[in-house]
């Protein structure tokens, strides 16, 4: 019961992903990223330690099939597994166990992959493609990558989103959003754990942070000089 996309910026080099589900505080336990290496999610029944393992494995120089399968041999539960994986190439790997509840699986278009398990039907996952590769975003800029991932969640939900076992509707009451960028000493790392309504909420949260994230950045690399918050705030919004 879970939908996600995972997403790169040739441009930038910047990676990321999106997930809403019914189930809470997904950010806490299903996505993994390391910028310059890749992003990854373990969902279904989400166990962290394979997408933490992934990611070691790849900073340790493993090539990513590689990575892939050493992170599932120690795992006995790998059909109620689904853990996809998107490489600063572009290129992706996916696994769903056979016991993953459907409608589940993935489509994968240029720069990004959606994934998800328990949907309420087969043209969720190519909405996702469709809403990230062509985002609606009403400005004269160019869409970022944080813009396609929320556009690829909005397309989700409105295609149907998740379902249950009986065929009724659920809500997304979690979601999170991961953006990593080379060289900075953190992500954009917004979740929502507990909600009715989380995708909506996931992006207030999301366009309230943003204009913040290089006062954090700054502070972590150099705080000496660095006016407090507001007045940073205040700043930003005289220019």
């Amino acid at each position: 019961m879970t939908f996600t996309i995972l997403g790169r910026n040739p441009q930038t080099g910047e990676l990321g992903i999106a997930i809403a589900t019914y189930s809470l505080a997904v950010g806490a336990t299903c996505p993994q990223i390391r910028p310059g290496i890749g992003v990854a999610t373990s969902q279904a029944s989400t166990n962290p330690a394979i997408g933490e393992e992934i990611m070691e494995l790849l900073e340790d120089a493993t090539q990513p099939a590689e990575a892939f399968i050493q992170a599932f041999v120690n795992d006995e539960h790998q059909e109620f597994r689904q853990i996809a994986f998107l490489a600063p190439t572009g290129d992706p790997i996916v696994h769903s166990g056979d016991s993953i509840k459907p409608f589940s699986g993935h489509v994968i278009a240029e720069n990004c992959v959606a994934v998800g398990n328990f949907l309420a039907n087969e043209n969720v996952l190519q909405a996702m493609v469709d809403g990230f590769s062509e985002p609606d975003k009403n400005t004269d800029s160019a869409p970022t990558l944080a813009d396609r991932l929320l556009s690829a969640l909005d397309s989700g939900k409105q295609a149907g989103g998740q379902s249950s076992a009986d065929a009724s509707h659920l809500p997304e009451r979690s979601a999170c959003l991961l953006i990593g960028a080379p060289g900075e000493p953190f992500p954009i790392d917004i979740r929502i754990d507990v909600s009715t309504n989380a995708i909506p909420e996931l992006r207030t949260a999301y366009e309230t942070y943003l204009p913040m994230h290089d006062y954090y950045l700054n502070r972590a690399e150099n705080p000496t000089d660095l006016p407090s918050q507001d007045e940073w705030a205040k700043q930003l919004e005289t220019n």
